[in-house]
């Protein structure tokens, strides 16, 4: 038994030009790739070329790429001072728990190191270029933290080393290959932190380096706790 229709199963080219005249639904070529560009990357970034053909065509299809974001319960956002493109998930209780590939969160530390570039970034004039840090500003930014390691210079070191790592992994930063200590912050980190999230990181920021001083002073105190106890004791005893 058979469930193609016998005209057709007689007449192969009349069967295959049933489907091949049929008009393909969906975006163009150039348009499926930015939002597949979309889809698989954090970011992207694009210089000012007149000739950028993956920017002409994101402002193009703006609208229709937003509507199949928006079906996989994501934003589109775009910064065209910078020309930076990035989706966001969308905060629905109905989205699924996992969207595309499960993306590793940021540390502790490597957030915190968001709130000294973004502020780096709010200072510098866009049009003088990339704007640079080394890797000694980043160290003095986190050393309020360095008390949590019982001031172990090699693991606080270690520490930095880490969250630096997971910046310049995702894009955020760019390492200089002639200067080792220093880095570039990509233009594309002001879009990406808002201020409602800096506000959110700082406040944990201030809360953690208050900890920390506690932490710290609490350790002293047991520190010193023991010697005066010790002198004490001396003095009754006679000794």
């Amino acid at each position: 038994m058979t469930i193609l229709d016998r005209e057709y199963e007689d007449d192969p080219e009349a069967s295959g030009g049933a489907f091949d005249d049929e008009p393909r639904r969906g975006l163009p070529s150039p348009a499926r790739r930015v939002l597949t560009d979309l889809l698989t990357s954090r970011f992207t970034v694009h210089n000012s070329r007149a000739d950028d053909d993956w920017w002409a065509t994101l402002i193009a299809y703006r609208t229709e790429i937003e509507e199949r974001l928006a079906d996989l319960y994501f934003d589109l956002h775009i910064s065209d001072e910078s020309r930076v493109a990035f989706k966001r998930r969308v905060d629905d209780e109905d989205a699924p728990k996992r969207l595309l590939r499960q993306e590793k969160p940021l540390s502790r530390d490597a957030s915190f190191l968001l709130i000294f570039l973004r502020q780096e970034c709010a200072y510098s004039d866009g049009n003088d270029g990339p704007v640079t840090v080394t890797r000694t500003e980043l160290e003095e930014f986190l050393r309020a933290f360095r008390n949590e390691d019982d001031g172990n210079q090699v693991r606080f070191t270690n520490r930095v080393s880490t969250a630096i790592g997971q910046l310049v992994d995702l894009k955020l930063l760019q390492q200089d290959r002639d200067a080792d200590y220093l880095f570039s912050i990509s233009p594309a980190l002001p879009a990406l932190i808002g201020i409602e999230e800096i506000t959110r990181l700082d406040a944990l920021y201030r809360q953690g380096v208050d900890t920390a001083e506690s932490g710290s002073s609490q350790r002293s105190e047991l520190i010193e706790e023991p010697d005066r106890s010790s002198e004490g004791g001396s003095e009754g005893k006679g000794w």
